[in-house]
């Protein structure tokens, strides 16, 4: 054999065998894919389902408290400031009174 090679020609029963292997492959990922988006719908309408039930039973929400709390803390803190500058007033007006006072009978 001078300088012809040989040349292997591939069994071909293999082949049926590997593209069943790859089918089954894609099938069963098939599968997990169609299982993960009816979870996804699933989740979407028990959050709907949620959704109704709060507003049902006229619930609030944990953002919503939130929302309510962070509004109510901002009114306290406009209340305290004008009930600080009532307090400095009266005083300043008291002051100012009995100066007056003072000066009449002085």
């Amino acid at each position: 054999m001078s300088g012809k090679g040989v040349v292997a020609i591939p069994d071909s029963n293999h082949e049926p065998k590997r593209y069943e292997s790859r089918l089954y492959e894609i099938e069963a990922r098939l599968k997990v894919l169609e299982k993960s988006l009816e979870s996804k719908a699933d989740t979407k309408d028990v959050i709907v389902k949620i959704d109704e039930l709060i507003k049902e039973k006229e619930l609030i929400t944990k953002t919503e408290l939130n929302n309510f709390h962070k509004r109510m803390e901002a009114t306290l803190h406009a209340n305290h400031v004008k009930l600080l500058k009532w307090m400095v007033a009266t005083g300043i007006s008291s002051v100012a009174a009995i100066a007056a006072v003072l000066r009449i009978f002085v």
